[in-house]
């Protein structure tokens, strides 16, 4: 793994507040109530946000495959709006998201799935990582990272794992896509906490390192001349920008933006993350998350809160039977005045 690698991985995603969710509710109810309306004239315009996307953009978005409604899996899960529309309902959410403070703080879970090496059922490794980055470009990056073991994927996998003697260790080759070479165990391993003073990248888009957050565009065309790169390129930073940086919340809206207009993305409907967290879901063919040993073509998948704004979770499946390999679940992340590894240095 590159320095440039290890930067992507380790940046950090948006906050979540009551105030901005019930604002989000709202601007997505009426974006729903005017939708009606549309469907009923059969004009072909956007929602009462004014969010407008001109020419092939806006008809690309206007026939995006659209999944059938399904129940809300919570008592807070709004059903699907047409096609990408839920990502403009999340830039508007997000961008009134709070974006200062001394410390940017954030929880995630990364994972990555494979078979046993018979075939018979699937694995998950884990392991929670704590990240805190200083509004200081000339502070240190804190990190905790606690691994948690590996078992059976699902409920089935379980039984099947049972049936198989409840191994609690699996050997494999050097040739084997898990990326693994020896022994994998089942129990946990040791936490560990460090400081870095690498944050000379500060924010690390499409091969660019910027030295503060205010250089990043807040209009998804000043991103896409930025990037400037082919449309996967394009997405896939995207992708890792509205995840993973410590951007401003309008340049973070900016990137829902980019993303609802751009070619190449299609709507998978409401979904449930690698963490059982209900939203909505896109995808895009994309080899940038993958395991770096897995052979086959890949998909990336990104789980998206439209309430909130909030971005749940980053997962990579195989194209030929829908496998999750891997994923990156945002628990939780927030701009605060105290960094709690380092006073328990």
């Amino acid at each position: 793994m590159d320095d440039y690698q290890a930067v992507r991985e380790l940046l950090p995603a948006p906050p979540l507040s009551p105030e901005v969710e019930r604002a989000g509710r709202e601007r997505l109810a009426a974006a729903f109530a005017h939708e009606r309306v549309r469907r009923g004239r059969r004009a072909a315009r956007w929602s009462a946000f004014g969010l407008v996307l001109a020419g092939a953009a806006a008809a690309a978005i206007a026939i995006a495959p659209t999944a059938p409604p399904r129940a809300p899996a919570t008592s807070g899960t709004v059903a699907q709006a047409d096609g990408k529309r839920f990502l403009l309902v999340a830039a508007e959410s997000v961008a009134s998201m709070p974006d200062e403070g001394a410390w940017w703080g954030r929880t995630e879970v990364n994972g990555r799935q494979f078979h046993e090496p018979g075939g018979r059922y699937v694995l998950r490794e884990s392991e929670s990582v704590e990240t805190w980055i200083p509004a200081d470009p000339e502070g240190r990056s804190w990190y905790r990272q606690t691994p948690q073991g590996t078992k059976p994927a699902t409920p089935q996998d379980e039984a099947a794992w049972r049936v198989d003697g409840s191994p609690t260790s699996w050997t494999y080759d050097k040739t084997s896509e898990t990326g693994h070479s020896g022994a994998v165990r089942a129990e946990p391993g040791e936490q560990s906490t460090w400081s870095t003073e690498d944050w000379d990248f500060r924010i690390l888009t499409a091969g660019k390192p910027l030295t503060k957050m205010s250089e990043m565009p807040d209009t998804p065309e000043g991103l896409k001349a930025l990037f400037d790169a082919d449309d996967r390129t394009t997405i896939d930073t995207a992708a890792r920008l509205l995840f993973f940086a410590p951007v401003t919340s309008e340049t973070r809206a900016a990137a829902y933006r980019l993303l609802a207009s751009a070619p190449g993305v299609t709507t998978v409907g409401q979904v449930s993350d690698a963490l059982g967290r209900a939203g909505q879901a896109i995808e895009y063919e994309s080899g940038e998350f993958a395991p770096p040993n897995y052979a086959g073509a890949t998909r990336t998948r990104l789980v998206i809160d439209p309430l909130s704004g909030r971005p749940l979770s980053i997962e990579t499946r195989a194209v030929a039977d829908g496998l999750l390999l891997t994923y990156t679940a945002i628990q939780d992340s927030r701009w605060a005045d105290d960094n709690p590894l380092k006073e328990n240095e």
